[in-house]
């Protein structure tokens, strides 16, 4: 079971008396080692309650007496071997007897890089216990995770366009963006309600919702606007790069929702499968009657070729680039 899933469902599930948590990503091993805490031992459990061993120096006798001893003030004992690749090594047979019959008095946790899945022990744990798989996760995977996260964690909506954009700014790190996820509700405050437009002001620090400020006045018509405010950003520091993938990552939604009205949706149905939040939908269909089906059709090469150009296919320096760009955006349509 991926950790995502298992972050998911176990505040329904009860302990398993036996684990193996693998993978690298720190952040979602450490919030699955909680969790199985909290499941065996109850919401207000701490640490003392935890006992943890150094897989490399680790006795079995110790692990299993603290195991199969009696809990004091607490429903059982939960016994986590830390970096457990080396101890599993040398006690597999031993391992694999104890995932048999475990004790019913204890909750044993193996912590390890990597864990097979084709091994007997492996096999018995999933028989008997659950295996977590904590490797990073597909970048697909994330938005929907983050939605949930901050319902769960945060008592927050948090809009799909706002997570996806959330993804695009920090990438594919989860701890990073469980961090933005609560401060971003912590932004919100009782309205519990995150956008794009916060996610864009507190995690870009102004500079996505500047960049949308400019493709929106180019593919208006207003291209000195455009131009002014590029000016202003590349003054500012913000790296050209940088400006063409937000450049993008909004643009591609102008092509998508313009591909879908060509195929007889509406404006309104457009928007929303391109991914474009409702508020949203009037200025797409100004960008699409300044721009034209034609110009509309090209957005995606336009910004290849812009893209390709600033990383070393043109010797043009990356401002006049932008600036090409924009005006292309900005001028007339001609269809």
């Amino acid at each position: 079971m991926h950790a995502f899933e298992f972050l998911r469902s176990s505040a329904t599930t009860g302990a398993r008396p036996i684990y193996a948590v693998s993978g690298d990503d720190a952040y979602l091993r450490d919030e699955s080692l909680k969790r199985i805490a909290r499941q065996a031992l109850g919401e207000d459990a701490d640490d003392l309650s935890v006992t943890r061993f150094d897989g490399d120096e680790a006795r079995l006798s110790d692990v299993l007496d603290e195991l199969r001893t009696l809990p004091f003030l607490a429903k059982c004992r939960v016994v986590i071997v830390e970096g457990a690749d080396p101890f599993v090594t040398a006690h597999r047979k031993e391992l694999e007897s104890y995932a048999e019959k475990p004790a019913k008095s204890g909750v044993l946790v193996l912590s390890v890089k990597s864990w097979p899945g084709n091994t007997k022990l492996a096999k018995l744990v999933e028989k008997a216990g659950l295996a977590i798989d904590c490797k990073a996760p597909d970048e697909r995977e994330l938005p929907g995770w983050l939605v949930q996260l901050a319902k769960t964690q945060s008592r927050a909506k948090l809009e799909d366009d706002a997570a996806r954009l959330l993804v695009e700014l920090v990438g594919p790190e989860v701890g990073l963006l469980a961090t933005e996820v609560e401060k971003l509700a912590v932004y919100v405050g009782e309205k519990a309600l995150i956008r794009r437009e916060d996610v864009a002001r507190m995690v870009g620090a102004g500079r996505v919702e500047k960049i949308f400020a400019i493709v929106d006045d180019a593919t208006t018509g207003k291209g000195r606007e455009a131009l002014a405010d590029l000016d202003h950003l590349l003054g500012s520091g913000d790296h050209p790069i940088k400006i063409i993938a937000g450049m993008t990552y909004s643009l591609q939604k102008v092509h998508h929702a313009g591909q879908l009205r060509r195929a007889r949706l509406d404006l309104k149905e457009a928007c929303q499968r391109a991914g474009i939040y409702a508020g949203a939908a009037e200025k797409t269909g100004r960008q699409h009657a300044h721009l034209g089906p034609t110009r509309v059709d090209r957005l995606p090469g336009l910004l290849l070729q812009a893209d390709l150009d600033l990383k070393g296919d043109s010797q043009l320096p990356p401002r006049v680039i932008l600036e090409r760009l924009l005006v292309q955006l900005a001028r007339p349509r001609q269809d």
